[in-house]
């Protein structure tokens, strides 16, 4: 996932400015970021198939392509390509959720990016700070631009932050990420008694999900360690008790849980990782 340059301004999908539909009034509204793949992708279908009404944002513009996928009436699902790591995007991002569908119940903040794969005291400053900007500050921008919705209505707003397998267990060469997604896991923890009683804040940690990104990764570590790509694929596997790759659907399912009930449930991370971590 690439950051657009300086001072571009993030577009909006036809669907994105369609104008203002009161929601039906049994029917809830979540916000997904970096939905245009993968994990975001993922969340977004099972919601919408849950009879959510999903805004989805992404910086890649692939994302209005994914909305045409999940939603092609553009009833119940828009998209928004907008950069969450600069603030006045997430406040766009929720201003266009209330015009589409009135209003917001929800936030899964899911938009990251990998980082460098350099031991993390070789690695350049600005790197480091460019993957802080996406995958730390860009659920800071979300949360504040959300908030003000989430903790007015009638029922608790729900906020879903995504964690790491790597936060809590740290990969020589993913420095970077795995720092920026233990920042986010303690921003959960914060969250989550800030915005109470009005709000839960939970965090889903995946490990080993095969998305687009974790692909990447594989490749990069086949090529390090001479092993071809299904090698390095079942040496990974064979680390998972419950012997697979987790898939979009295994994280949807938790995110779901969290968005639909667990009322008594906020500051907790659920672990997703087919028991490579337990707690």
């Amino acid at each position: 996932m690439s950051v657009p340059s300086e001072g571009s301004a993030p577009a909006a999908t036809a669907a994105s400015a369609t104008p203002h539909r009161a929601p039906a009034p049994t029917r809830r509204t979540a916000i997904v970021t970096g939905a245009a793949r993968g994990i975001g992708y993922g969340v977004a279908r099972r919601l919408l198939a849950e009879g959510w009404n999903v805004l989805i944002t992404d910086v890649d513009p692939q994302v209005t392509s994914a909305a045409q996928e999940l939603d092609p009436t553009g009833e119940r699902l828009v998209a928004l390509v907008a950069d969450v790591s600069r603030a006045p995007d997430a406040t766009l991002m929720a201003d266009r959720a209330v015009l589409a569908f009135g209003g917001v119940d929800a936030l899964v903040a899911n938009a990251a990016v990998g980082g460098p794969e350099t031991p993390l005291l070789d690695t350049p400053d600005d790197e480091i700070q460019r993957v802080l900007e996406i995958n730390f500050f860009g659920v800071l921008h979300c949360a504040r631009a959300v908030r003000p919705l989430l903790v007015r209505g009638e029922r608790p707003g729900r906020i879903v932050v995504l964690g790491s397998l790597f936060a809590q267990q740290p990969t020589p060469g993913a420095g970077a990420y795995s720092a920026s997604k233990a920042a986010v896991q303690s921003l959960m923890h914060t969250l989550s008694v800030e915005l109470a009683p009005r709000c839960t804040v939970n965090a889903v940690a995946p490990g080993y999900v095969m998305t687009e990104m974790h692909r990447e990764e594989l490749h990069s570590r086949a090529r390090r360690s001479g092993r071809s790509f299904d090698e390095e694929r079942e040496r990974l596997v064979s680390e998972v008790p419950l012997a697979r790759h987790g898939v979009g659907a295994d994280v949807a399912d938790a995110v779901h849980y969290l968005l639909s009930g667990a009322d008594y449930v906020t500051g907790q991370t659920l672990n997703v990782n087919g028991g490579v971590l337990t707690s």
